[in-house]
């Protein structure tokens, strides 16, 4: 009797979470997803976890004695899916097999992704037009929600299912020290008057080619297919875990060195209130967001990619791999809407994957792109760079996306760490040169090198700007036409250190 294997899929992911502006119910969707795939086949029956592959991410992998035992699976999912979680679209395919179970899975990921290209387009009546509707979905409100704040508002069964799955997740209480709670809205991640908050979406580098690598690592022509099969499942399993192990505990000791530099954020956060300024709104494997306040936005981003960045994970046999990632960081005032700002960091993450397959094909690092958003720029942030960010004697006036693990190159962390710290320490006279003296270098920048040259004269500080490791070239500007200032020029207000680099 042939065996099978279930592969499902949680759709439109981003559609779902995203819907509402409201962090709640971002979060809420976000659990809901995890426990979807990660929890709930177990909960429905015990046994269905010695049938687990793998989970997680908003996918998972089943194994089967039989056709009927896999297709008796995604009944009794479906059914909980559809009663429990209401706004979940689900793709769920069945392959069954006696070859090798490496070519089975292949199979049924090429099935998942016919069934969603032939989704059909269907229309439903969501309405008559005399109920009351939930702002969040658009559909008939359930009933009233009474907000923090006090404010009602009609919200449906959708939104009431998010709503009750909250940030106390204890997969999230896990990831922070001890004794701090996270913040309940967006601006408790702030104090004072830079009302700005990061969103950083990270995403692994080449897992499918990580993937491939340990599927290559199983020779069929020698052996008992059956316990060849076995193996191979097992060591997917232990893959999964592995990925999973590694980004939660970058996360972890990302949220450590937050907690460890405490003093530095005093006077912009409520750390003083045992209230960590760090939200996590999808932890799903190599897939990594959270919010967190505007002025650590890059640095915590640094600190996750550089910790992943040293981890080592075993593909099969004595074959290890190195872990890399992109990440995105939006830093936006906290008013700015949430969804608009997560579109932007994924943006700017993919923007760095981009730039890292061009320069380097194989060859792996983890990079980190930023924008700080002021509402005056409209398009994808290639088009903003290409229409702001060149300087008017045609000169590239940024450095990103930033290398973290590669610094013998001009466009390196450390690079931007070093000019940052350079500009910080400028004086006249020995006095601190004013923000609005900076400030009007980030105009001057924009002019071009000559300009520049002039005004660094004129103020007697062109020994402030030294060259960078690896650049050459003189007045802020390196030899290739990129400028080596003005990140950290128009970073100032809203980059602290938190050591290390």
């Amino acid at each position: 009797m042939k065996e099978a294997l279930v592969l499902w899929e949680v759709s439109r992911k981003q559609d779902y979470i995203f819907t509402s502006n409201k962090l709640k119910e971002n979060i809420g969707a976000s659990i809901i997803i995890d426990k979807i795939t990660s929890k709930m086949p177990s909960e429905i029956d015990k046994r269905y976890k010695e049938n687990e592959v793998y989970s997680g991410g908003g996918s998972s992998l089943y194994k089967f004695e039989n056709g009927e035992e896999a297709k008796a699976f995604i009944k009794a999912v479906s059914e909980k899916i559809l009663i429990d979680y209401p706004g979940i679209e689900v793709f769920m395919v069945v392959e069954e097999y006696d070859d090798e179970v490496t070519k089975a899975i292949d199979r049924a990921y090429a099935k998942l992704a016919k069934k969603k290209n032939q989704r059909k387009n269907s229309g439903q009546q969501l309405s008559f037009g005399i109920e009351k509707v939930c702002s969040s979905t658009g559909l008939p409100a359930k009933g009233e929600y009474t907000e923090p704040d006090g404010r009602t508002r009609y919200i449906s069964y959708e939104t009431e299912v998010k709503i009750k799955n909250d940030i106390r997740y204890k997969k999230f209480q896990d990831l922070i020290p001890e004794g701090y709670e996270f913040p309940s809205m967006f601006s408790e991640l702030i104090k004072g008057e830079k009302s700005y908050i990061a969103v950083v979406h990270i995403d692994g580098n080449r897992m499918g080619r990580l993937l491939d690598e340990v599927k290559n690592g199983y020779d069929y022509l020698s052996g008992d297919i059956a316990q060849k099969n076995k193996e191979y499942l097992m060591n997917l399993k232990r893959f999964s875990d592995d990925i999973i192990r590694a980004y939660e505990e970058s996360f972890k000791a990302m949220t450590k060195t937050i907690e460890e530099n405490k003093k530095k954020i005093f006077d912009c956060t409520n750390i003083k209130e045992k209230i960590l300024p760090i939200i996590p709104v999808i932890v799903a494997g190599d897939d990594i967001t959270y919010v967190t306040n505007g002025k650590i936005g890059i640095e915590t981003a640094r600190i996750f990619l550089e910790h992943l960045s040293k981890k080592q994970i075993r593909l099969y046999s004595d074959r290890n791999a190195r872990l890399n990632a992109c990440a995105g960081v939006a830093i936006a005032r906290v008013t700015n809407p949430f969804s608009k700002t997560y579109q932007l960091a994924e943006d700017l993450c993919r923007n760095a994957k981009v730039k890292l397959l061009d320069e380097y094909g194989d060859k792996d690092y983890s990079l980190i792109d930023w924008h700080i958003e002021q509402g005056e720029f409209i398009g994808s942030i290639i088009e903003i760079r290409e229409k702001y960010y060149v300087s008017e004697d045609k000169k590239n006036l940024t450095m990103r996306p930033l290398y973290i693990n590669n610094e013998k190159i001009l466009r390196s962390y450390k690079n931007f760490k070093d000019s940052f710290s350079y500009i910080k320490k400028i004086k006249i006279n020995d006095k601190t040169v004013p923000r609005s003296k900076l400030k009007e270098l980030k105009e001057v920048l924009k002019k071009g090198e000559t300009e520049t040259k002039l005004f660094l004269e004129f103020n007697k500080i062109v020994n402030y700007f030294p060259r960078l490791e690896g650049t050459f070239g003189d007045y802020c500007f390196g030899s290739d036409g990129t400028c080596l200032y003005y990140d950290a020029v128009e970073a100032i207000d809203l980059f602290t250190d938190l050591g290390g680099c």
